[in-house]
């Protein structure tokens, strides 16, 4: 048996591609999700390197700041969790004051990197 105190603890997370609907201005989009932590994070913006390939969360939205319903967890059901109300353009486009995201309870992104995803044919 090994010592828990000796244990290097990572946290882990799950990553959910496109599972979450929510409406900006006129617009459906879907977005990612992270569960982290007991948490479940709808990742508004990404930071990406194309030159390594990789990409971390810039800004995320706890979704239990936003009313919101699960859709299910059937494996091929298109979404997992729908926000309600409609978001502002500006979480996502970068002019959202500091101010006016933390009425939304946006934060900064985890410290995770992912694949860049794949251009599709």
């Amino acid at each position: 048996m090994t010592d828990p105190q000796n244990e290097l603890k990572l946290s882990a997370f799950k990553f959910h591609e496109q599972a979450v609907r929510a409406s900006v201005g006129s617009k459906q989009l879907t977005l990612d999700a992270l569960e982290l932590g007991g948490e479940t994070l709808v990742v508004l913006t990404w930071l990406g390197n194309s030159e390594k390939g990789l990409r971390k969360p810039e800004y995320v939205l706890p979704l239990s700041a936003v009313a919101h319903q699960e859709l299910g967890n059937e494996p091929d059901a298109k979404y997992k969790w729908a926000i309600s109300a409609p978001l502002p353009q500006s979480l996502f486009d970068g002019t959202a004051s500091r101010p006016f995201r933390r009425q939304f309870g946006v934060k900064s992104g985890p410290a995770l990197t992912l694949p860049l995803k794949l251009a599709k044919p």
